[in-house]
Parts: structure tokens; sequence; C-alpha cells
């Protein structure tokens, strides 16, 4: 690979760190709620403001895509973050946070309608796969290292009055210290910015069509990528659900263990997970490899039904996030190399589908009621249906 091509991945690469950062609008719910005193319910606005953008902008991304190229849709997506990141550091209020969340979750929404296809240009011939998972494996130090910033360092900075507020008539300060995520997301996407623009080429001519809405809702007609589309959206509502009721599993039976530390393992499990799978996708194709993963991430998540012990919920949680780690670029990669001529619409409909993380923990939910383990039946459904979608993968390429 030679020295222009390296640049352009790398780049990439920091683009794929950029949408770890989107998954702040989760992690920022707890702490946005004690921070400015709203209800619960009031806080669930974060997240559903980082989440909704999914479901409506990723088809018409996709659109845009098709007129201005995947370059200029990812630079697009990479200044709507800059400025999301840019607000809170301007005014920092419970509305600035809401609109700030809104234009992150816009901006990684574009950055992954454009970037998932664009890996594959500047990947060489036979690396999509591989180079799409080491891609995802940086979007886990993103959302990793937004999990730590949180846990480890905003309580040290509550010293500094920018990371501390005394309301009226108290003496016990507020915790601010998670204002630090934005300007340090502000440092990263301005000098990703920078670095997408001066080397990343812009696509060659290809076979692929102008994109409309009518050919992406064409494109789900097919009934693959329909296969795959719910894939993805059983796929996103899998990992939601777990990140949402491992920490109650810790509450339950470790009371000495912090229930954030359950979604750490997880993120650094999926870390190592999408790393080692851009490695062995070298070595095996894509559809052996999705047999494989999805087999591990369903004894990992039947060892949450065993009676508790240590050893078996810390095992699960490691099995579930390496499991986890490679479905999302696998699917993908396997439906645009099935159509490489639909990959905008494709990149569209699959970044839509991530709206299944908002979706499906509503019913884990309903089941989390009942008790902490009934509510893994709901993944563990979801990983059937996954279970299925690798055999038909497997007998679609052998036809």
């Amino acid at each position: 690979m030679n020295m222009k091509k390296q640049l352009s991945l790398m780049s990439m690469f920091l683009v794929f760190l950029a949408m770890g950062f989107g998954d702040a609008a989760n992690q920022l719910v707890s702490v946005v709620e004690k921070a400015f005193n709203v209800t619960p319910f009031v806080a669930s606005f974060v997240s559903l403001s980082g989440m909704i953008m999914f479901g409506l902008l990723s088809v018409p991304a996709g659109v845009w895509q098709s007129k201005i190229g995947k370059k200029g849709m990812l630079i697009i997506g990479l200044i709507l973050f800059l400025f999301g990141s840019l607000l809170p550091i301007i005014a920092f209020t419970f509305p600035v946070i809401l609109i700030s969340v809104l234009m992150m979750g816009a901006g990684a929404t574009i950055l992954q309608v454009s970037g998932n296809p664009l890996i594959r240009d500047v990947s060489d011939e036979g690396q999509y796969s591989s180079m799409l998972s080491f891609a995802q494996s940086f979007k886990a130090i993103g959302t990793l290292s937004t999990s730590l910033i949180i846990v480890l360092i905003g309580i040290s900075l509550m010293k500094y009055s920018w990371f501390s507020f005394t309301p009226e008539g108290t003496i016990e300060p507020i915790n601010m210290g998670f204002r630090i995520l934005f300007p340090i997301f502000f440092v990263v996407l301005f000098i990703t910015l920078v670095l997408v623009t001066i080397f990343v080429p812009k696509a060659g001519k290809s076979e692929e069509k102008p994109t409309t809405v009518a050919n992406c809702l064409r494109a789900l007609g097919n009934p693959f990528i329909l296969m795959m589309f719910l894939a993805i959206f059983f796929y996103c509502g899998a990992e939601a659900s777990m990140f949402n009721r491992i920490p109650s599993i810790l509450s339950e039976n470790m009371q000495n263990i912090t229930p954030a530390m359950g979604n750490i393992v997880l993120i650094i499990s999926l870390l190592i997970g999408r790393f080692l799978g851009g490695i062995i996708l070298r070595k095996i194709d894509a559809e052996k490899f999705l047999a494989i993963t999805i087999i591990i991430s369903i004894i990992g998540n039947v060892l949450l039904f065993f009676p508790y012990s240590p050893f078996t919920t810390w095992l699960s949680f490691i099995l579930i996030g390496i499991g986890f780690a490679n479905i999302f670029p696998l699917v993908f990669s396997i439906c645009v190399e099935h159509k490489p001529e639909l990959s905008n619409e494709i990149s569209g409909l699959m970044t839509t589908a991530i709206v299944g993380a908002a979706i499906v923990p509503l019913l884990t939910g309903a089941f989390a009621n009942i008790g902490v383990r009934y509510a893994f039946i709901i993944p563990l459904c979801c990983l059937a249906y996954l279970c299925f979608v690798a055999v038909k993968v497997k007998k679609e390429k052998n036809v």
C-alpha cells in the first residue's frame, strides 16, 4: 500500500473515531440529569436527540451523497459535528446541550452514511471487510474514551470553576466535569476535517446511478437487502439493550462495583474484537467469520441466564463484546459487495436501521420489569435472527 493510500486510510480511521464520539448521547443522560437537575424523562431527550437523526437523516443523506460524492458528504458531516461540539463551549445550558447533541447526531449519521462505503474506495481490492473492521475498532476507541473521560477525569476537574456549579442556597457543588468532552471533541474533529480535506480522494466514476428516495425504497424491496437491513436493525437493538441492562446485573449482584464498569468491559471487548477481526478477515472470508461471531455472541448471551457468579458474569460481558464487535461491519460490507452499484442506497438504508437501537430496548425494558435476566431474552431473539442471516448469506455465496 502506497503512502498516499495509507494517509487516506488513517484520515478515515479518525473519522470513525469521531463516530464513536457520537455515542456520547447515551452516556450523557445520567450526568446531564444530575448536572441540570431535570427528571429522568426530560434527561432521556438527550439520548433521543442523538438517535432520532439516524432514522430521519440517513436515507436523505444517501440521496445527497449520490449528487455531491462521498467525500463531500463526509466533510458536511464533520462540519455539523464540529459546530455541535462548539455550542456547549460557548453556552452551557440544558437546551444548548439538546441542540448540541442533535447536531452531533446529524453529523454522526452522515459520517456513517459516507464513511462506511468510502472505506471501500480507499482499501486495496478484497480488503474491504478487513479495513472496515479496523475502522470500526477506532469507533470503539472513541466510545471508550468518552466513557473513561466521564468516569475517570470528570470528577478530578471539579476543583476548577468551569467544571462545577454550586446552586444558590446550597454548599454542595454539582459535577460538570463531563463538560471537558466538548473541547476534546472539537479539537479532534477539527484535525480530522483538515486531514480528510487534504488526503481523502474523491471517488472516481463508477457504475452507481443517482440515488433518490424512491430508489432507496426500491432497493429495500430486494429480499437480500431487506434481510441485511433487518440484521442491522436487530443487531443495533441487541447491542443497545446490552449497554442499557448490563449495569443492572452489576448493581443487583456487586454492590462494591461501579455499574458503569460493565459497559467499560463491554466496550474494551468490542475494541479488541474489532482489532482482531481486521486481522482474521485477511485469512478467512466474511461470510464464515459472520457465523463465528454470532455463535460467540449467543454463548455470551446464554451465560447471562446461568445462576449468578462473578466468573460467568464477566466472561459473558467479554464474549458478548468480542462477538458483537464485527457484526455491523460484516453485514454492511457483505451487503455492499453483493450490490456495489447500490452502495449509496445501501449505506442510507443500513444507517437508518441503526434506529433499532432506540426501538428494541423498549421491549427489553418491558421484560426487565419482570426481572433483570428476563430482559436478555430479547437480545437472544435478535441473535437467533442473525443466525438465520448467517446461514442465508453462506448459501447465497455458494449459489
